[in-house]
Formats: structure tokens, sequence, C-alpha cells
């Protein structure tokens, strides 16, 4: 699974999460993605089209966001970040067909729902973050208390396979590159103007023979797989 398919797997099982909770039945749930109209949140918060006949308040889930790796551990471990937006419209929400739970009372469910919950896959266990939830501006055309909340997880991203980098040795400023990917098979790219040696390069060259270059030339490698991704760059200099 890609790393784009792992981060975008955690908002809708949050999201259906919140939408299996009783707690929550009836405050109206939605998964933001890019740039939305506001117009389903706030039909939701004026009652219009809430959830079981309520409404006033509503949650947004938002896409999540990888964070900064997280130092002393071992393999690609970073802290992944999931954000609320909890909306309510008082009026309406403390009214007889409103939800009866206040912006604040939404905001702690939400990280006491989460709070150690484990999603599975290379999402660990969530945890509230040191300010788990704050007050924001509301919309000017349809006024509302607004709280996000920070929900915060261990994400252990998938490694990819790597190709081998080439070998590399010369003599009498002739260079030769060895396949080192088991089997062979591997495409490699060298450059001797000190460009990126890949096929996003065009001054990049594909390697076929031994070639020579004048002493002092800088040569860059890196080799290419199927299925795998392409090796680390190697650099050094003719002498």
């Amino acid at each position: 699974m890609s790393l784009a398919a792992q981060i975008e797997s955690v908002q809708p099982d949050v999201c259906n999460k919140l939408l299996s909770e009783a707690y929550f039945q009836n405050v109206a749930i939605f998964t933001i993605r890019e740039k939305r109209l506001e117009s389903e949140v706030n039909k939701a918060l004026a009652g219009l089209k809430g959830r079981n006949g309520k409404g006033g308040a509503s949650i947004e889930v938002l896409m999540p966001t990888l964070k900064a790796p997280k130092a002393d551990t071992a393999g690609p471990v970073c802290t992944l970040e999931q954000r609320f937006v909890v909306k309510e419209q008082p009026t309406v929400n403390l009214g007889a067909n409103g939800t009866g739970l206040t912006a604040e009372q939404i905001a702690v469910a939400i990280a006491q729902t989460f709070q150690l919950f484990f999603l599975g896959g290379p999402l660990q266990g969530f945890y509230v973050a040191p300010t788990f939830y704050e007050y924001a501006k509301g919309g000017a055309d349809a006024p509302y208390l607004c709280v996000e909340v920070t929900l915060q997880a261990t994400f252990v991203l998938t490694a990819l396979a790597r190709t081998l980098a080439p070998a590399a040795t010369a003599a009498a400023q002739t260079v030769s590159l060895a396949d080192r990917q088991p089997g062979g098979g591997s495409t490699i790219y060298y450059s001797t103007d000190g460009s990126f040696p890949g096929s996003g390069n065009p001054n990049a060259i594909i390697y076929t023979t031994p070639f020579t270059v004048a002493s002092g030339t800088i040569v860059r490698t890196a080799a290419y797989y199927p299925g795998l991704q392409g090796s680390m760059v190697d650099t050094f200099t003719v002498n």
C-alpha cells in the first residue's frame, strides 16, 4: 500500500468510528478532504439536515497530516496528526430538536473515544495532543461556536524495497559499472555533469558499456529495478 493510501485510509476509518458510537448518534458528521462548500454543514447547524431529526452541532473530520519523524525510533516512524472541527449553533443545538451536547462536550467525547484506540495497520493508538482542543472563529455568514480538536498517533510507514546501487570501478579514467541487484536486470543511469542520474533527467545516460572521462570528472550513478524504489545515488571523482 502506498504512503498516500495509508494516510487516506485513516480519515474514513475515523469518521466511521464516530458514526458507530451511540454518543454521537444525533451529531452531523462530515469528512473534509479538499475545499468544499459549507452548505451541508450550515444546514446541519441550522437544524435543516441533521441526523435523526436533530441539528445544531456537527463534526468535521479533516484529512490527517504527517508530522516530523519521531526521534530515536527504529525504522520509518512518524507522528500522524488527526484534527476535527466541532461546530455548534447554540440556539438550535440546545433547543427541542437539538443534539443536547455542547461543542465542548463533543470535543471531550472525541478525545475519550480515540484515546489509546487502535485502528490497526500502520497506525498505532491515538493519544491527545498537549492542548487537545481550542476555540476558533466561526463563519461570518453563519455564526457558530467552533472548537478544534487535535489527536496524534504513532504512524509506521511502509518501507519501500530499494534497488541496490551499482558497483563502480575506474582505471585510467575508464569507468565500469556493475549491476548488484540479485539476478541482474537493473537499469543503471549515470551523469558526468553533476546532475541527477535518473530517467527524469534528460542529461542522464543509460549505462551499457565502460566509458572514458577526463581526470577530475564527477560521476553520479543510480540503479532502477521494476517494482522497487531507485537506489541511493553514488557520487565519486575520477582521478
